[in-house]
């Protein structure tokens, strides 16, 4: 499923594919996520902004990633992920939080690049590209 707003749905859905409660507070909505047989805590916040933008920060045992003017995520149960999108003509850049407590972001992304051969990348761009390919759908 893909989204640009913070409808009612969509919170259920994020709720659903994690299995936690979203705190709401008065600008952000919360959700911690722990996984204790890997030693893994996320808290994850998302503040929603003017034009059907938010900011999506994410805290972890060692790390704060922060990904400004979300316009869309993806919310894949198959994948059991979230992947925040903030994008511009040329370039995208991508939030992924898994249920199983992984993080990765991939920023500043060429669109160019999700549009490739795969084959024909190295290894680090191709991370890239393979994570953030599915946000081809919403081009």
């Amino acid at each position: 499923m893909k989204s640009n707003q913070l409808s009612e749905e969509i919170i259920s859905k994020i709720e659903g594919l994690f299995s936690e409660k979203l705190i709401k507070s008065e600008n952000s909505y919360t959700l911690n996520i722990s996984h204790k047989n890997i030693n893994s805590n996320i808290c994850l916040d998302i503040y929603p902004e003017d034009g059907n933008l938010y900011l999506v920060s994410v805290y972890t045992n060692n790390t704060h990633l922060q990904l400004q003017s979300c316009s869309n995520m993806i919310i894949s149960d198959m994948l059991e992920e979230i992947i925040f999108i903030s994008e511009s003509d040329d370039q995208i850049s991508g939030l992924i939080i898994s249920k199983s407590g992984d993080c990765s972001l991939y920023s500043n992304i060429d669109r160019k690049t999700l549009k490739t051969d795969f084959s024909e990348l190295n290894s680090e761009k191709l991370l890239a590209a393979i994570a953030l390919s599915v946000s081809e759908t919403l081009i």
